[in-house]
């Protein structure tokens, strides 16, 4: 392992440890406690904030939980960890804020362990898989506790859809030919909906959950601020400078594009920084809530932050929702708006690719699919707006190799 690679774990472990501590200093231990066993008991389906059944201090302590368990499966891997391990760490952290903990995340890992024993693979080359299979996770929770099936069941529905994910995140690839970011949420949207389509014929319908806390901004919002601005002095203080951040903006984003091996470590970090910064203003503006939700999307952002996402390609996604809202179908301050604004976001690599106007025309169409789509899995694909987007570049992609050939390269990089 090279220093770079150590490096990047022990500043991976050193956030995550403070996420626990913040954890710790926003709830009595005894609350936190109550609020685990909550969490840990929970359906888990969308829209299920872990700060409302939870609490802050347990939702804290879980994401960070969560987040030290994505570090220590990419260093037993053998993985090389670059970006791809921070975009996926960090994923794995916000969405421990709605959707994936402590219990449900590990029957899909073992199930990738699973997969890569069959195939008689080395485990290292689905860290994809393991790390973001675990949109999945309300699967498990919603069999062993939803339909009150137990945990034995949960667990043996957690390893399928594991394997299952490993066996088709690659083929998924190719239909967007890397322009969703979130490509393992479009693979679990594919696997969730025939999940639901077998437990449907069984009788068995499941409704959206709508656990949404609105009453904890004025004391998350100075959290965040501090813990991003971080990221931007962490970066400055390992070498990060405007050369660098040039690097990285004159990349598409398009996946799989590491900006450590492109601009290095420290001009990774500066970025991650100013795109939490980002997220964040985008929910102030709007006037939305910060809850467990919101920041699993603003953590995805700065995650992603290492692998595709910049300030130059993100913003027309953004615009493309915010301007799509403006006719008051939806509010922009909504959940559905307000996380599509921030998770839409996978579609970053059209403005890199093609320039703003298809960012903002792919912003404008995921809008709409993402409201839509979550009834077909039954709102147990926690990366629904990775499963929209899947759809939308899908349909973009198709459009731009038809009307130009050869616009787009062929090869697979995932």
């Amino acid at each position: 392992m090279s220093k770079i690679e150590r490096r990047i774990l022990l500043i991976l472990t050193i956030y995550h440890l403070a996420l626990i501590l913040i954890g710790f200093l926003l709830s009595p231990v005894e609350e936190i406690k109550t609020g685990l066993i909550n969490i840990l008991r929970s359906p888990s389906i969308l829209i299920t904030d872990y700060i409302a059944i939870g609490g802050l201090g347990a939702t804290f302590i879980n994401a960070g939980l969560v987040g030290l368990s994505g570090v220590l499966v990419a260093y037993l891997s053998g993985a090389k960890i670059s970006g791809l391990v921070i975009a996926g760490v960090f994923t794995m952290s916000g969405f421990a804020m709605f959707g994936k903990n402590i219990f449900n995340i590990w029957p899909l890992i073992a199930g990738v362990c699973l997969f890569s024993l069959f195939t008689k693979r080395p485990l290292k080359n689905y860290i994809a898989p393991c790390l973001f299979g675990t949109t999945l996770a309300p699967t498990i929770s919603q069999t062993a506790f939803g339909f009150e099936f137990g945990i034995v069941w949960g667990i043996i529905v957690g390893l399928i859809m594991g394997m299952l994910v490993s066996a088709l995140a690659k083929h998924i690839y190719s239909l967007h030919m890397g322009f969703n970011l979130y490509n393992v949420g479009t693979t679990g949207g594919i696997v969730g909906t025939i999940y639901y389509i077998m437990l449907k014929g069984f009788g068995f319908k499941i409704s959206p959950a709508m656990h949404w806390s609105k009453e904890h901004t004025e004391i998350l919002f100075p959290i965040l601020l501090v813990y991003f601005i971080s990221f931007i002095i962490l970066g400055l203080f390992l070498g990060g400078n405007l050369t660098g951040l040039k690097k990285i903006l004159r990349e598409s984003g398009r996946l799989i594009t590491d900006f450590v091996e492109t601009a290095g470590l420290g001009s990774v970090f500066v970025n991650m920084g100013i795109l939490g910064l980002i997220g964040l203003a985008y929910v102030r503006f709007v006037g939305g809530d910060i809850n467990g939700p919101v920041i699993a999307g603003i953590f995805t952002i700065i995650g992603f932050g290492a692998l595709g996402k910049h300030i130059k390609n993100v913003i027309p996604i953004m615009l493309g929702v915010y301007l799509i809202c403006i006719p008051k179908i939806w509010l922009h301050s909504d959940p559905g708006p307000i996380l599509a604004g921030l998770f839409g976001t996978t579609l970053a690599p059209f403005s890199g690719r093609f320039g703003p106007l298809i960012g903002l025309l792919a912003g404008v169409l995921h809008l709409p699919m993402v409201m839509h789509v979550g009834e077909m899995h039954g709102y147990m694909n926690l990366y629904n707006n990775g499963f929209s987007g899947g759809l939308v570049a899908i349909i973009i992609v198709a459009l731009l190799r038809d009307l130009k050939p050869g616009l787009i390269e062929e090869e697979i990089r995932y």
